[in-house]
């Protein structure tokens, strides 16, 4: 089942407003980078992924902001994005590994996984998980997933795919995963009637979390040796 149970002209002018609203971002950074003193240029450390849930951050641009003060992120991701085949709607063209692998050389450290809600096989994210280990693994880059919000529509889903990330963690020490659906579980005020999607609030405190787990995963470690 699709997460949106909206119809599809619906979806389409969601789709469309968070293009034209990326596109004016994308404008407005364009012409402060021209107004402001030059500077030595520095990747983004990580590429973000998500559909119509964490595409939130394209509209709430105060949130996008705050999470790139903690660490400077790229976001690529549309409502209605599937995580291995082209999108729900047709305007949706490309899948997040697809984005994933477009982005090579665009980013440093990680890629965040926030997509997997539109999907609808039962084995999909099984399939996705050694697609992405196997792409970060080539882009020598951290894997981080995003656990799924259980609640409204997509309780059964989430549960099932977040059991999913616990096994495959267990046999992979090297995924970490964002834990969405325990920060946010007693959250009602981040959230839009469906329980599922963000509001504006939201989608600033979604930064600070995100911002927060990223500045901690991707700290240098320090090893020490003992005296021989």
């Amino acid at each position: 089942m699709s997460l949106f149970p909206c119809k599809p002209e619906t979806v389409r002018r969601a789709v469309a407003l968070l293009t034209v609203t990326a596109v004016s971002l994308g404008a407005m950074s364009d012409t402060a980078r021209a107004a402001a003193p030059e500077k030595k240029s520095r990747k983004p450390r990580v590429l973000v992924l998500g559909d119509s849930v964490f595409s939130m951050l394209l509209v709430a641009d105060e949130a996008l902001a705050e999470l790139n003060d903690i660490i400077p992120v790229i976001y690529r991701g549309q409502p209605c994005q599937k995580l291995l085949t082209r999108g729900c709607i047709p305007e949706v063209e490309l899948s997040a590994l697809q984005q994933f692998k477009n982005a090579r050389g665009e980013f440093t450290d990680a890629v965040v996984v926030a997509t997997g809600y539109n999907e609808n096989r039962p084995d999909a994210l099984r399939e996705s998980l050694r697609e992405f280990k196997a792409e970060a693994k080539r882009q020598r880059v951290k894997l981080i997933w995003a656990t799924y919000r259980i609640a409204g529509n997509v309780k059964g889903k989430a549960t099932q795919f977040n059991s999913e990330l616990r096994r495959s963690q267990k046999r992979d020490v090297s995924l970490a995963l964002f834990d969405w659906n325990r920060l946010s579980g007693n959250r009602p005020s981040w959230f839009a009637g469906d329980k599922v999607h963000l509001s504006r609030g939201g989608t600033v405190n979604l930064a600070r979390q995100l911002g927060k787990f990223l500045k901690r995963a991707l700290a240098p470690t320090t090893s020490t040796t003992a005296p021989g």
